[in-house]
């Protein structure tokens, strides 16, 4: 969890468990510093915290730090566990901590445990509060809350009582107060013990799918600048389990922070995989979305609405299109030399006017390109396997209200040279 020459940073309410946690912490002769946030709710007993903790750790002689915070609106209880992870690790960050200690126990992991399951849950949800995550630790998470009440009465430390924790109208209050003591006096005595084993079995498991999912993920996913690629058929005959867990790494991958993404969520995910499904978007909540694209599951952030664009290009001349980060090149040549690749085509500029436009694609263009069918763009575009994120500004090229070229694909029939040609231009796309 920690080695003797790692220093931590303690997060101290001044409740009796992060109390505890800060004297283990001295006991065992760790390097460490405390922080504390004052949320401000409960007026001046949350500066009688904030003052209290200052005085604990001038007492134990290490560094301080604390942050006042304004929390209006919404899920207090979420807003103040966001400020207090961001406040901890801006100050891991700027002071060299390796680890941020948190003050949770057995008690803690069990409540999480229960609300979880009510909520439905799945197996990551409950085993929330891993004694370890990331830089995470929580060194109490085997200790009941019994017990750190009695390590501080027996060194006479005092510690400060939230008196909203009595508030039963919030959900884990009333867990607490009235559903666990319910439960352990009515089915099992030993009922704290007995859940945090089950949480301990359940963990070992989540680790084990854990390892399989990063196996899977490395084997078959692949980052595609900014999205998140994954095979379809590689998920052909997975168990749906190994695909649930999939899912929600891809879009880790892709930059969510799993905040509301729901199991329904994750199920519509996999309903792309089913036939027919190509061209099919998913939303997921923060911003992100899951296409089917053709042979691929596609995780992304939502992109933007698509951005009208037209521009002339001179011929001869160049033009830069900012919204492609490409630059159209035209120029008069004395014969078709060698093409590169779809980004170079030559046209019968007899056919042209002083200047091509170059907009996007609009539906219901319609192109007759040499050697392929003629008919809708759209239609090229889906026989060409071109995702439909990409179609809105895709490139073309026009005189008047006529395609000469669509960038990667042959020149249009009206506008090839033939053999009786005079004058040729050659019409150029290259990345900036």
């Amino acid at each position: 969890m920690a080695l003797r020459g790692d220093r931590i940073l303690a997060g101290v309410s001044g409740g009796a468990d992060s109390v505890s946690l800060a004297l283990v912490l001295k006991e065992l002769g760790f390097s460490f510093g405390i922080a504390h946030v004052n949320h401000g709710l409960r007026g001046n007993d949350s500066d009688e915290d904030e003052r209290f903790t200052a005085a604990l750790a001038r007492r134990l002689g290490v560094p301080y730090f604390t942050r006042r915070v304004l929390l209006m609106g919404g899920n207090i209880e979420a807003a103040g566990r966001d400020a207090r992870r961001d406040f901890f690790s801006e100050v891991a960050d700027q002071n060299g901590f390796k680890a941020i200690a948190l003050a949770h126990t057995r008690n803690d992991r069990v409540e999480t445990f229960l609300l979880n399951l009510l909520r439905g849950s799945g197996l990551d949800g409950l085993v929330a509060m891993a004694p370890v995550s990331g830089r995470v630790i929580r060194p109490l998470i085997e200790v009941g809350r019994e017990s750190v009440e009695a390590y501080l009465r027996q060194r006479e430390q005092p510690w400060r009582t939230d008196e909203s924790n009595l508030d039963t109208t919030f959900a884990r209050n009333y867990l607490r107060q009235d559903v666990i003591p319910r439960l352990a006096a009515e089915f099992n005595p030993n009922l704290m013990e007995t859940l945090s084993r089950t949480v301990e079995i359940l963990e070992a498991d989540d680790r084990w799918v854990r390892s399989l999912t990063d196996e899977w993920i490395a084997k078959n996913g692949t980052n595609k600048e900014e999205d998140f690629v994954i095979p379809v058929e590689a998920l052909e005959g997975v168990p749906a389990a190994l695909v649930r867990r999939v899912v929600r790494a891809a879009l880790r991958k892709a930059g969510s922070d799993l905040q509301n993404v729901s199991f329904e969520h994750v199920e519509n995910v996999r309903s792309l995989l089913e036939s027919g499904k190509s061209g099919k978007i998913i939303e997921i909540p923060g911003g992100l979305q899951v296409a089917r694209e053709f042979g691929r599951l596609v995780f992304r952030q939502t992109p933007l609405p698509p951005v009208e664009y037209e521009y002339q290009l001179k011929i001869p001349g160049l033009v830069h299109i900012p919204e492609l980060r490409k630059v159209f090149r035209a120029e008069v040549v004395e014969s078709e030399t060698a093409q590169t690749a779809g980004r170079r085509v030559f046209v019968d500029a007899e056919s042209l006017g002083p200047y091509v436009r170059i907009r996007n694609w609009k539906p219901g263009d319609y192109y007759r390109p040499v050697g392929l069918p003629a008919g809708k763009l759209k239609k090229l575009f889906q026989r060409a396997r071109i995702p439909r994120s990409h179609r809105t500004s895709w490139p073309v090229v026009v005189a008047d209200s006529t395609i000469i070229w669509v960038a990667s694909f042959p020149v249009s029939r009206e506008f090839a040279p033939r053999g009786r040609s005079q004058k040729i231009v050659a019409i150029e796309a290259s990345e900036i």
